[in-house]
């Protein structure tokens, strides 16, 4: 499964600590230095938004100071960037399924073989590992708080009995999650209405 995301790796050297980005940049894009006081609507306009939050694995409110990010400099390249490949292997023609990579926070949705939508992730940090393998949905929540951290998890869609999740939650731009997959709103409500019980899920 690993030449799924060797597309991706060709653009990136990953950080682990912030998960930066390396000096070779993909095109369409400009890399830019977060400094006090800068805002989404500080440093791009609205409608550069949601490519900057999903390239750079972010939500509005975490523009970490000093984190080098990327940010549009021609619209229509920057719009054609995809971190996943268009086209799957033969093994899932014939079904649907939602592929996340942790190594590069990214997750893609895949429909007879092919990429339909993608966002980004977080997954589970250090002592929180998310699972690898092959999972299915086995229920979803438009509206669930978890049991064990008492804590809100919209458009929860159960992936596991040991109680793991792919939900919407906050994205800092590197895992921070107890083990779930985190989305952006907009991405997890798509991924809601998309998915089917038993649809086939991968983590790597």
């Amino acid at each position: 499964m690993r030449k799924f995301s060797a597309f991706f790796v060709l653009f990136f050297i990953l950080i682990f600590d912030g998960y930066g980005f390396s000096q070779d940049t993909p095109e369409g894009f400009a890399q830019y230095r977060i400094k006090v006081g800068d805002t989404l609507s500080k440093i791009a306009p609205q409608i550069q938004w949601e490519i900057i939050m999903r390239v750079n694995r972010i939500d509005e409110r975490h523009l970490p100071l000093g984190k080098i990010i990327l940010l549009p400099a021609d619209v229509e390249k920057a719009e054609k960037f995809l971190p996943l490949p268009k086209n799957i292997s033969e093994k899932y023609q014939n079904s649907r399924l939602i592929y996340v990579v942790q190594e590069d926070q990214f997750f893609g949705v895949y429909e007879e073989g092919e990429l339909i939508f993608w966002g980004p992730i977080s997954s589970g940090r250090t002592e929180y590992k998310t699972p690898t393998g092959e999972f299915k949905i086995l229920w979803k929540a438009r509206k669930y708080r978890s049991k064990k951290y008492d804590v809100p998890m919209p458009l929860a869609i159960n992936i596991s009995h040991e109680g793991y999740f792919i939900h919407q939650q906050t994205l800092a731009g590197r895992p921070i999650s107890h083990g779930c997959v985190r989305l952006l709103y907009a991405d997890a409500k798509k991924l809601f209405t998309w998915s089917k019980i038993g649809d086939s899920v991968i983590i790597e």
